[in-house]
């Protein structure tokens, strides 16, 4: 069984599964000073580790200080924020839907925090 499972490929999760895990985020996440309570579930949780990876992605620079993955957003953006970015930007762009979430986030992230 272990090699049958291992033989079959990984999928990216799509934009659209990743939209949806974090409304559900949205409508359950208390914040409390600095401090986000996330509601209960997998899916809430998914996307609150998915959007912090894609936070400390978006810091990675070159050895020119250029950064990698066209995004800019101040040192102190917090997650919810991260979170609030690509949700309006799958609301905007539902052609993105299909397409790997890490391609949608970091397109949300470039347009939300251009690099000068």
């Amino acid at each position: 069984i272990l090699l049958v499972s291992a033989a079959v490929p990984a999928l990216a999760q799509t934009a659209g599964e990743m939209f949806h895990a974090c409304q559900i985020l949205q409508r359950g996440m208390r914040i409390k000073g600095d401090a986000a309570f996330l509601p209960p579930g997998a899916e809430a949780q998914q996307c609150w580790g998915f959007m912090s990876a894609v936070q400390e992605y978006s810091v990675l620079s070159d050895q020119a200080g250029n950064r990698l993955l066209g995004a800019c957003p101040a040192p102190d953006t917090k997650t919810t924020q991260i979170v609030d970015v690509f949700v309006k930007y799958a609301k905007a762009h539902s052609d993105t839907l299909d397409m790997p979430a890490a391609v949608a986030a970091y397109s949300a992230m470039a347009d939300a925090f251009p690099c000068p």
